[in-house]
């Protein structure tokens, strides 16, 4: 029988000051109550290093899954303040007065931003799930540690807390947003203990009460105290919010291991490449379950007859972006699942991995790369990360030819974010030139007639195609965010931007 174990904070005032990376951190962290849990404990019982009485309770919920977070509504204050904060040191003023010398405490303070964490209620909820009752008296434990919890974040965040097992219907009936653990789709990162985490503070505090350290001729020296390390940082999805789509990324190798770098404007042939890849390693490979037409429909991409909209891999090169001098070459690849299929995304990646693309006649490439499995870089990350603000990299084909007529482009965008799966509200713009400044615009002809730009399939020849920036007010999306005709193969691939950004991107 599962059980569910409750922690109940209560704010005593409406605003949390806490921190997070050097932001407003809200909901606080599971990391942040475990650290509050291990001083009231060592308060409670008066151990301050050993936690002989909490130690073995406090290692069973650090080894526990991540908890569902139930928490109130917070706003972040639009602005930050400063203060300045005397430094703890009266003792070396008071010593300087009573030698009859000049001292003023307040030539001693430290600035100090804050921006404070509005909240609309006053209770936050974490709620662990226990597999068994066979570790129910570490609950018991806990129960009484939390309610020697005082503060959660910085002094003046004053809170009281409580333990309890409760029911699915409790859970259920709890006031708040709900925020899950979630691999890809979460929109908030938080920091969670883990199995070492407990040992990681006793060391930390064992530095901090030997910071000083004096030598045998009586001077004195600083040891520095390490900041805490051993700890997860989990993605946590809002109940309600959009969930992204299924994506796993690849860099493109070498055979010596380096980087293999593609034109931008010839980005399909990559597409075309992988896409080949997974039907060969699928032919003899499919998962159980899948209908005869799969590999044919699914991994090829091809339309069954008479189908309007069907399930299928998408193929997206991803250009470099991220820094002013990126050249924007195809140096990854993603390939993206629909809502739902992450098991039939993972059996392919478990097969790609490791393997060479081989090259076709339109490609020539002498030496074709080897799809090497990664995870979200600093680069990739603009592809995937939550924001408000999406702008095109590569250009969003319409569904059809817009005649040069403004009302007949905006019509065809709204066709082109439905069969995208884009129901939030949102507002736009567009321009045939990217605000990538080293994207090519969406012209098929320079001026002089020359084709130019991206090279296009040639069944998207005749459709119009433009660059696109979306605004979404009230919800930030995440990615991949893939837009239009061309969106199974890399055309319409968008990548998040500061909204506030008047200028290009890059």
């Amino acid at each position: 029988m599962a059980f569910l174990f409750c922690i109940s904070v209560r704010f005593l005032q409406p605003i949390f000051c806490g921190r997070g990376e050097g932001e407003p951190e809200w909901p606080p962290s599971p990391l942040r109550l475990f650290q509050a849990l291990t001083a009231s404990a060592s308060a409670k019982w008066n151990e301050r290093i050993r936690l002989d009485h909490a130690g073995a309770a406090l290692r069973w919920l650090e080894a526990l899954q991540p908890p569902f977070v139930v928490a109130p509504l917070g706003t972040p204050a639009a602005r930050a303040y400063r203060l300045y904060v005397p430094d703890n040191i009266g003792d070396i003023v008071a010593a300087s007065w009573s030698r009859g010398r000049t001292a003023n405490i307040a030539d001693y303070r430290t600035e100090k931003d804050v921006q404070p964490t509005y909240i609309a209620g006053d209770t936050v909820y974490y709620v662990y799930c226990i597999a068994d009752n066979a570790s129910l008296h570490h609950c018991e434990t806990l129960t009484t540690a939390t309610r020697s919890i005082t503060h959660l974040g910085w002094g003046s965040d004053m809170v009281v807390a409580n333990g309890a097992l409760i029911n699915q219907s409790e859970y259920a009936a709890l006031l708040g947003e709900r925020y899950l653990p979630s691999d890809t789709a979460g929109s908030v990162q938080m920091r969670v203990a883990q199995s070492g985490t407990l040992d990681d503070l006793i060391r930390r505090h064992e530095s901090f009460l030997n910071r000083i350290v004096r030598d045998s001729q009586g001077g004195e020296s600083f040891n520095p105290v390490p900041p805490l390390s051993v700890f997860h940082l989990v993605r946590y999805r809002r109940v309600g919010d959009p969930v992204g789509y299924p994506h796993a990324i690849f860099e493109l190798r070498k055979n010596d291991g380096t980087r293999f770098s593609y034109p931008q404007r010839r980005l399909i042939h990559i597409a075309g490449m992988v896409r080949h890849l997974a039907v060969k390693v699928l032919k003899h490979s499919q998962p159980p379950g899948v209908p005869t037409d799969w590999l044919e429909t699914y991994v090829a991409g091809h339309a069954p007859e008479g189908a309007v909209h069907h399930r299928r891999f998408s193929y997206v090169p991803l250009p470099s972006i991220g820094h002013a001098f990126a050249d924007q070459s195809i140096r990854r690849m993603m390939i993206v699942a629909p809502r739902g299929d992450d098991h039939l995304l993972n059996h392919l990646v478990i097969r790609l991995s490791g393997q060479q693309l081989k090259p076709t006649d339109e490609t020539r490439i002498d030496n074709p790369p080897l799809l090497h499995r990664s995870f979200p870089d600093r680069i990739a990350q603009r592809y995937v990360e939550p924001t408000t603000t999406w702008t095109s990299v590569t250009p969003v084909i319409l569904p059809g030819h817009d005649d040069h007529k403004p009302q007949k482009t905006r019509r065809l965008i709204e066709s082109a974010l439905r069969q995208s799966g884009i129901e939030q509200p949102c507002e736009f713009d567009w321009s045939p030139i990217s605000r990538f400044a080293k994207s090519f615009s969406a012209h098929k002809y320079d001026r002089h007639g020359r084709a130019a730009g991206y090279i296009r399939p040639n069944h998207l020849l005749s459709q119009t195609a433009v660059h696109l920036t979306i605004r979404f007010q009230h919800v930030a999306l995440p990615g991949p965010l893939i837009i239009g005709a061309g969106r199974h193969y890399g055309f319409g691939l968008m990548a998040g931007i500061d909204p506030d950004s008047k200028m290009g991107a890059y």
